[in-house]
């Protein structure tokens, strides 16, 4: 028989018998460890249901290939025992070290992969010596452990077996420091709301994902090999993107903070009516340019969207300018993260700047004032170059303030400045700074951004202007109305005003503040305008009224909400003054309410009443002494009076006493 035949011949029996021993079926499948937790490739989701990048690539391999599999959600600390006793034909999702090359014969690369230290906000971290002194947070058997190890090798670890658990421990402050791949840190930490307070320090590596057997196992690497070759590199590609969660360009609390502004001019200009349309109009602009801008992230978004039920937007219209600014400038170095440094400035009235923010420049600049010959203004946003801001033709009042700006400033080679105006007036500006040396320029994007940021801060500087000439108008209408009634009726003269003090200064030691406490207070000031229908004869009368008498002075609770009701936006105050002669027990007037029932609002206005009668003279009897007044509250405690609020009232009066004396 000719030698080439008979080399065909034992070939062809070679391969049928590799083949045979190769086999696997439904009785046999392919048995692949895989971590448990390594989002987005293989995790557990909300309904229990174990998904992910990696199981959806073994859905296709059977599909595309006929082999069976039967994949092992294991803790990635025993994967390793685990094919090292040959219980299992592969380890999904596993880099390459080479200590891990004395057991394992490594088959293909899958997916590449980088890694990261993420550390909290507040700590100064540039390399991994930085972390010496604290506990830094990772996986059991983690090959980042040793990579950080050899830079440097005075780290302390401790150890989790899920990435989960490690975001969960640094979200209870456990750690403040961990070393992750970058996958499944974005995945929980945007998870978990904690993007916003971390930053992350690049591992000097990459590494890829592979597939690998136990050491000797010829006839699986084959065999992976061969039907890896049926898969693209686009359609790994593709698998990976549609699970991967991008958090590279904008961090989810940014889009939290435009959404919660966006909300809140939304909201709060019901109270405004003559400027609801226009600034609806405004921020669905707004919102409809940054949702195209940012097509990419809507799953983020998605996310965010559901926050929005627990954001706080009260504080918009109450913190004072210098940290409102402070807010904006932070969310625009966060819409332009190319940007480390830039700075806040307010300008008053007269033109004079201040410096109330600074971001990456030294805090020395906090506070540097600018006369308005000194400043440097833009109509729109634009990009200058950093020397027209610093360089020596800047002219000042003095070379030691040209110098005290030199030296508070790190080196700027562009600005970005977005304007603030007003009503035709500059209330402000943001620059948000490149340092020298770096690669990255300002282009259109970033501009449009700035000026989307600058109508909505534009939109809120005018809610809150509004705000405040509404509250003024309040608090004077308020304040002439006890006028009003002191005129009226004597024996009430400085009770509102001392009430309205002691309601506010209780409210507060109870945890009421915004707009609750201004309600408290104006409540205080005007609960008992109804006296002024009352006839000065009995409000006057030095001894006991008349059951006719009583019943007509029961009557000024109604009375004052009548008033009060009748001018829009003092509802909740109306409210508060219909009710502040409740009882505790129920046996108060005019709708006899008890305990919870009625208002904490006119259940502190109700002590206050009562204690700055007690301490005041009345035609029919001779002020109480304080400790007196204090006894007698404390007596009324539980019928009378709300036991809690009782216990507030004597804090503040003690110490106000204290101080006084």
């Amino acid at each position: 028989m000719p030698k080439g035949i008979l080399w065909r011949i034992l070939a062809a029996i070679w391969v049928l018998a590799f083949l045979s021993s190769t086999a696997f079926s439904e009785d046999t499948p392919l048995r692949v460890l895989i971590d448990r937790d390594y989002p987005p490739f293989a995790y557990y989701d909300e309904e229990g249901r174990f998904v992910g990048a990696s199981v959806e690539f073994w859905k296709m391999w059977e599909a595309r290939t006929g082999i069976p599999v039967e994949l092992l959600p294991t803790e990635w600390a025993e994967v390793h025992s685990l094919i090292q006793e040959r219980r299992a034909d592969l380890v999904d999702t596993i880099f390459y070290t080479p200590e891990r090359a004395t057991y394992l014969d490594y088959i293909q690369p899958l997916f590449r992969v980088t890694s990261s230290v993420y550390f909290r906000k507040t700590l100064k971290v540039r390399s991994l010596s930085d972390l010496t002194p604290h506990v830094v947070g990772a996986k059991a058997k983690d090959a980042l452990v040793n990579l950080a190890l050899s830079f440097n090798p005075s780290l302390q670890f401790r150890l989790y077996p899920n990435y989960g658990d490690i975001v969960l421990a640094a979200r209870r402050g456990e750690v403040s420091c961990f070393l992750m791949d970058d996958p499944p840190a974005n995945f929980y930490l945007v998870k978990y709301g904690l993007l916003a307070d971390f930053s992350r320090l690049p591992l000097p590596t990459e590494n890829f994902l592979h597939l690998a057997t136990w050491k000797g196992n010829a006839k699986v690497v084959q065999l992976v090999k061969t039907e890896l070759s049926k898969f693209s590199e686009k359609e790994l590609h593709d698998l990976l993107q549609s699970y991967l969660v991008t958090v590279r360009e904008y961090p989810p609390w940014l889009f939290r903070g435009l959404l919660a502004i966006a909300l809140g001019i939304s909201g709060a200009t019901s109270v405004l009516a003559a400027f609801n349309r226009r600034l609806q109009r405004l921020v669905r602009q707004a919102t409809a340019q940054l949702e195209r801008a940012l097509e990419g992230e809507k799953r983020a978004r998605r996310r965010l969207l559901e926050t929005l039920e627990v954001t706080a937007l009260l504080p918009l219209l109450e913190i004072e300018e210098e940290a409102f600014l402070s807010r904006m400038l932070d969310l625009a170095l966060g819409m332009i993260p190319k940007a480390p440094m830039g700075a806040a400035l307010l300008i008053d009235e007269r033109g004079r700047g201040q410096i109330v923010a600074v971001r990456g420049h030294k805090a020395s600049l906090l506070g540097f004032t600018f006369e308005p010959e000194e400043l440097i203004t833009k109509e729109r946003v634009t990009v200058v170059e950093g020397e027209e801001f610093f360089g020596p033709h800047r002219t000042f009042s003095s070379p030691e303030k040209y110098r005290r700006l030199l030296e508070g400033t790190k080196p700027v080679a562009k600005t970005l400045v977005v304007p603030l105006l007003w009503e035709g007036k500059f209330f402000g500006h943001l620059t948000l700074d490149l340092p020298e040396g770096t690669q990255d320029a300002f282009d259109d994007g970033d501009i449009a951004l700035a000026e989307q940021l600058s109508r909505i801060c534009v939109a809120c500087h005018a809610l809150r202007e509004y705000a405040r000439k509404e509250e003024s108008f309040f608090e004077n209408l308020l304040v002439a109305l006890a006028r009003a009634l002191e005129y009226y009726d004597s024996a009430t003269l400085k009770h509102s005003e001392v009430s309205a003090k002691y309601a506010l200064l209780i409210a507060r030691h109870l945890g009421l503040e915004g707009q609750r406490a201004k309600s408290i207070r104006w409540a205080s000031l005007v609960h008992d305008i109804g006296k002024i229908f009352i006839p000065q004869s009995i409000l006057r009368k030095p001894g006991p009224l008349t059951p006719e008498e009583y019943e007509l002075v029961k009557l000024h609770p109604l009375k004052g909400e009548e008033i009060l009701k009748s001018v829009r936006g003092l509802e909740d105050v109306a409210r508060i003054v219909r009710h502040h002669h409740e009882r505790f027990d129920g046996l108060g007037y005019p709708d006899g309410l008890a305990q919870e029932a009625i208002p904490l609002e006119s259940r502190i206005v109700a002590v206050v009443d009562a204690f700055e009668a007690m301490t005041s003279d009345r035609p029919y009897r001779r002020a109480m002494g304080i400790a007196e007044a204090i006894a007698e509250l404390k007596r009324c405690a539980g019928t009378q009076f709300d036991p809690e609020v009782v216990k507030a009232a004597v804090a503040v009066i003690g110490e106000l006493a204290l101080c006084s004396s």
